[in-house]
């Protein structure tokens, strides 16, 4: 029997055949490409790994000049197919023809099912087809898919392949529309799309929360008491006369009494299994960002060292021992923790509120080394390994005390809280609990506090969204799947419409919604894209077809191309009032007339936007950038505040050529070959000292990136480079700028 497996990606291939061989897999070269080639039980198989998806769909070429007149015509255009990769097709029906069973063995979602419809459909085979199904790539796991073959899903592939069209037919249509609208064409077209457009609107829609929000004072009244808070219960106070009456009326008593003592049992509960959406709420919590997070993620589980990881399933099935994955680990870095986590736990795993049949919640399925991985593919290991032994833990327990005091009649609360049973906080260092020291008080005794103190304070508005807490509201609101959600905020970041985490909407994002919002026109807001995203799964589930639900979006979109079409000028017009508005960032000093911030292919530059234009200085090409309202003392321009993580922000003058910023940056003589030393910065923004003559010389010095560093004019006696201000937390260390010379190390003279 010959037997043809078609594998997603070529480490899949791999490991797929090494797995499932009797003897050694060969490979043998066929056509333009490869196939791995091995015995298994008096049979032949053939593994061919695909690079995803092989055919792609695209409107007609008759479309590809952009005009508004054409874009009802495209509503109802039907998009052409192209093999994606050369000479793939010949290779498939070569196989189809040579073998008695094909086997797609692709991973077992909506787009890894249709990746294997599509090179059946090449083949031509509808006979003689079956599908293996799994969630790690490991031997016993594929030995069991192998050994129990199912169906090919085709409802699962016609609800990805709807997708691929509706998203195709909205996000060319639309982002033609705004394109020519806005006469932002070529490389600076307005990228709309079905599911990208509301992740937009729900950012900006906060940042105009944040804008529009007018804080309010309030007062908070507490007793000090060997360094604890004891608050009254009435606050907050919003009048100030009431909260200064208040405080007179305590200070006046300096004693009271404890008039209650209540001591319960808190149960800290262990955290949920790992769910693609809580896997990369916490991998961002750690500085990944979801991109990358998901990338690494899928890299781990293609190497067979972690379970698939795009599932909404946060309880494990009962098809998978944890305690024999327990077992498996214990031949990991994780030994030890393994060890008291059997002796202290039941080792019952935790359940979330979501149980699903495709694939278990993200869990390790392979022990590894710690020098296995290196930076954030062991961290991403490490958190998911690590949430695996908190969901087996016990619950966390700490003992809490409220005490009650009253001072002239008014009630002040102070709750301790004393950790009695780490639980699995023991081995998911990535959560700390903040214990609070409990002062002894027996109720009915005298309390003598230290001061009474007023705190006056604002409300804050609400906070911008993370990436992690942007894809859980994207998850609540059915706005893309969790193959795509962290795609789709990428793009977000890659078209000019955002920046930073917390997310910051930039101008364009701005302008680009608010033409849409002030316009009334719906592609914004999530409930159409939702309505879509849930008839996808009607098509998954068998409840509709295809083609009735491709079409269901082609009347959604004629209807929103009209009121588009009906609206053309406004929008244009709302947009580039809004841009404008939006990218200001100061004053122009010589004119009056508007400064904005811009950017060229590796450059950023702030520009005068009047008639005169005559105002032009390049920026720090990394860091976020602030106009303060300072005057630099040396020329009188404005001086800008430069925003880099991990590092004190830089205070420096606009004209990057200016004094101020030369004289703070020029350490002083290089003793190598005379040149000066002077601040750089990596491509990353990483600070460090270098020599002038690079790169004929290349003196470079490493420093702390989160402190200011203050060149003076005296030279180190030990080695001859400059000697500098190092401040530390308000502390000032006046030492050689080379960090490996003797003297700051003790053995200089």
């Amino acid at each position: 029997m010959k037997v043809v497996i078609i594998a997603e990606k070529t480490s899949a291939a791999v490991r797929i055949a090494s797995s499932l061989a009797d003897s050694s897999v060969k490979r043998e070269k066929i056509g333009s490409g490869y196939v791995l080639r091995f015995e298994k039980e008096n049979s032949q198989y053939s593994v061919l790994p695909l690079r995803g998806h092989i055919i792609e769909i695209d409107f007609p070429e008759k479309y590809n000049n952009w005009k508004l007149d054409k874009l009802k015509e495209m509503v109802y255009e039907r998009p052409v197919e192209r093999v994606k990769i050369k000479g793939i097709d010949n290779i498939l029906r070569k196989l189809s023809a040579e073998s008695n069973l094909v086997i797609i063995a692709t991973d077992y979602d909506r787009e890894g099912e249709l990746i294997g419809v599509e090179a059946l459909r090449i083949m031509e085979r509808e006979d003689g087809v079956k599908r293996a199904k799994f969630s790690a790539l490991t031997k016993s796991e594929l030995l069991d898919s192998f050994n129990n073959l199912s169906e090919v899903d085709y409802n699962l592939a016609g609800s990805a392949e709807s997708r691929q069209v509706i998203d195709l037919i909205w996000g060319a249509i639309l982002t033609r529309f705004f394109s020519i609208e806005t006469k932002r064409l070529g490389k600076e077209f307005i990228s709309v799309g079905r599911v990208q457009s509301p992740t937009l609107g729900i950012l900006v829609d906060r940042e105009t929360e944040i804008r529009d929000f007018i804080p309010e004072t309030y007062y908070e009244l507490y007793l000090l008491y060997r360094g604890l808070k004891f608050t009254y219960t009435g606050n907050p106070i919003k009048n100030e006369d009431e909260a200064n009456d208040l405080l007179k009326r305590v200070k006046s008593e300096k004693k009271g009494m404890v008039s209650g003592v209540e001591e319960k049992e808190r149960t800290i509960y262990r955290p949920i299994p790992f769910s693609t959406t809580e896997f990369l709420k916490e991998a961002n919590k750690m500085g990944i960002s979801v991109e990358r997070a998901m990338g690494i993620a899928e890299t781990l589980y293609q190497q067979g060292k972690i379970s698939y990881p795009r599932t909404d399933n946060t309880v494990y099935p009962r098809t998978i021992s944890t305690k024999n994955v327990l077992t498996s680990l214990e031949n990991s870095y994780l030994k030890k923790e393994i060890q008291t986590l059997v002796k202290e736990s039941k080792l019952v795993p935790s359940r979330g509120k979501v149980e699903t049949t495709d694939h278990p919640p993200i869990y390790p399925v392979a022990p590894i080394r710690k020098d296995e991985l290196k930076g954030d593919y062991f961290r991403i290991y490490d958190l998911i390994a690590r949430r695996f032994l908190a969901t087996l833990a016990e619950n966390g327990i700490a003992n809490e005390k409220n005490y009650t005091v009253k001072v002239s009649n008014l009630e002040f609360n102070y709750t301790s809280s004393v950790l009695v049973k780490e639980g699995w906080m023991k081995y998911y260092p990535f959560v700390y609990y903040q214990e609070k020291e409990d002062p002894d008080l027996p109720k009915g005794s005298e309390f003598v506090y230290d001061d009474a103190l007023i705190d006056t304070k604002q409300t804050t508005p609400p906070p911008r969204y993370s990436q992690g807490a942007l894809v859980e509201k994207m998850e609540k609101l059915m706005l893309g799947t969790k193959s795509t959600r962290h795609d789709i905020i990428q793009k977000l970041y890659d078209r000019g419409f955002i920046e930073g985490n917390p997310i910051i909407v930039k101008p364009l994002g701005m302008a680009l919604v608010e033409s849409l919002l002030l316009n009334s026109v719906d592609i914004v807001k999530p409930e159409m894209t939702a309505k879509l995203e849930n008839e996808m799964d009607l098509i998954a589930s068998g409840k509709k077809e295809k083609e009735e639900v491709i079409q269901d979006s082609r009347l959604m979109l004629e209807k929103l191309i009209d009121d588009l079409l009906n609206k053309a000028g406004k929008i244009g017009e709302k947009f580039n009032e809004t841009l404008k508005k939006e990218r200001k960032v100061a004053t122009c000093p010589k004119c009056g007339s508007d400064l904005i911030i811009d950017n060229g292919k590796n450059y950023r530059f702030i520009k005068c936007v009047g008639p005169s234009n005559d105002f032009f200085y390049f920026l720090p090409r990394t860091g976020k950038i602030e106009i303060t309202d300072q005057k630099c003392p040396e020329c009188g321009l404005f001086l800008i505040k430069v925003i880099r993580k991990g590092q004190k922000p830089e205070l420096r003058c606009v004209d990057p050529k200016c004094k101020y910023n030369s004289s703070r940056e020029n350490f002083g003589k290089c003793p190598s070959d005379g040149g000066n030393l002077i601040l750089r910065r990596s491509r990353m923004g990483t600070k460090f000292v270098g020599c002038s003559n690079y790169p004929k010389c290349t003196v470079t010095l490493s420093i702390p990136q989160n402190i200011e560093i203050i060149p003076t004019d005296e030279v180190c006696s030990v080695d001859g480079y400059p000697i500098a201000i190092f401040k530390y937390k308000g502390k000032e260390v006046k030492q050689c700028l080379n960090p490996k010379c003797p003297s700051r190390h003790g053995t200089g003279d």
